[in-house]
């Protein structure tokens, strides 16, 4: 029996001649279902990888925990031992961070000089892993410095040209006051992916960074590195009663709280916007049933005669409405999920096909679009379409199945 209810259901979807109309609003309702789909499992995707890529080069940059003197200028050997001590600590960095102008033949700009000893940079994955200039090996010397690619673009630096660094404060001489510089030999260039840090971020050692800035033997804040960034409250515990609070803790999700949420509540908007698209393909899936059960009234009638149940009619129908709903949920699925893999030749593609840039570096903080496919939203959004799918077939299925078929032969 459920043979032949297929067969029916299949032959009316397949329907032509008079019920041309019908077909073609099926497929109007199968392109409505693929393209919302698509489009949810891409955006979703997208969100997905900006999230990470975000998160990834914020904690690459910062690290998980930030520690801040809160005091008079604390020892900082003795406090970097004892944060490594801490269990679950991988790593702790203590870093020299001030503002400061590079100056060039032809402009001067603005810089966060970040000082750092060789082997700690070394150990900074987002910047030693992504050296497009020189090498993180030079950086071994008081006088070399580390820029940002956009940075040394747009300041017209390559490897080995001098660059010099003013402080913000002055040194008062027999002349007056005299800004404090420093110059310097271009050691290496980084891209991290990440527009901001790219065209702001400089690295000069530790030592010198401190002799720049007058903080001897003192460090502006301490990075630490944990095994798991997802636990730190423990560790910020056990760190803060081994310091005495004379540090100023704060941790990478307190301190970028407020973008995170953001993120989060555009990606749950997002996703409800774009369900509505299925939710009106879903609309056109009641509207091309309904027109199948009033063409098919007198096909309903006569196998209500020879015996087929009200039960199996509605069961025919259910399944030519789904079918179309499956149909178009399963497309829809293996289209987004290629479009999401392969974001980054897209985007290359229509960049060189139109010749403008579709992802600005300079609005969008990341160089590059991202794309993370998570199974998890995928199977969401393939589980929303077929629940509106079958919600939808329902109602005209149910119709189909209470017809009376002694009125509809004593009218037809």
């Amino acid at each position: 029996m459920f043979s032949v209810e297929w067969l029916l259901a299949r032959r009316y979807i397949k329907s032509g001649g008079r019920e041309k109309a019908v077909s073609v609003t099926a497929w109007f309702s199968v392109t409505g279902i693929i393209l919302g789909v698509a489009t949810l499992i891409i955006v979703t995707s997208v969100m997905n990888g900006f999230r990470k890529e975000f998160t990834e080069r914020i904690i690459g940059f910062n690290g998980h925990i930030t520690l801040h003197p809160t005091g008079n200028r604390p020892d900082c050997a003795a406090a970097v031992k004892k944060i490594l001590s801490t269990k679950n600590v991988i790593g702790a960095v203590p870093m020299v961070e001030r503002q400061a102008l590079i100056l060039s033949n032809k402009t001067v700009k603005g810089t966060l000089v970040c000082g750092i000893s060789a082997d700690d940079l070394q150990k900074k994955d987002l910047i030693a892993k992504n050296i497009t200039g020189g090498s993180a090996a030079n950086f071994a010397g008081e006088d070399m410095i580390v820029l940002g690619e956009s940075l040394a673009r747009k300041s017209n630096f390559t490897i080995g040209d001098e660059v010099v660094l003013i402080a913000p404060e002055a040194d008062e001489t027999g002349m007056g006051f005299l800004p404090r510089k420093k110059t310097f030999r271009l050691a290496a260039i980084f891209n991290s992916g990440m527009y901001e840090y790219d065209n702001s971020v400089s690295y000069i050692s530790l030592e010198t960074a401190r002799k720049l800035f007058k903080m001897p033997g003192s460090v502006t804040g301490i990075s630490v590195f944990v095994s798991d960034p997802l636990k730190l409250s423990t560790i910020k515990k056990e760190i803060s009663a081994k310091l005495l609070n004379s540090f100023r803790i704060t941790d990478w999700q307190s301190s970028n709280s407020s973008f995170m949420k953001a993120v989060e509540i555009e990606s749950n908007v997002m996703f409800l916007i774009l369900t509505l698209i299925t939710l009106v393909a879903s609309f056109n899936i009641i509207a091309c049933m309904i027109m199948f059960v009033k063409d098919k009234e007198k096909d309903i009638a006569i196998l209500r005669t020879v015996g087929l149940s009200g039960a199996a009619v509605t069961r025919v129908f259910f399944m030519a409405g789904i079918s179309v709903g499956i149909f178009g949920t399963f497309v829809g699925s293996a289209i987004g999920t290629i479009f999401s893999m392969n974001m980054g030749k897209i985007q290359k593609a229509l960049e060189a096909f139109c010749g403008i840039s579709v992802f600005s570096p300079e609005v969008y903080f990341l160089t590059r679009l991202p794309s993370l496919p998570d199974p998890v939203d995928i199977g969401a959004t393939a589980t929303v379409s077929l629940l509106l799918s079958c919600a939808a077939a329902l109602y005209p299925a149910r119709k189909a199945g209470r017809l009376n078929p002694v009125e509809i032969l004593r009218y037809a």
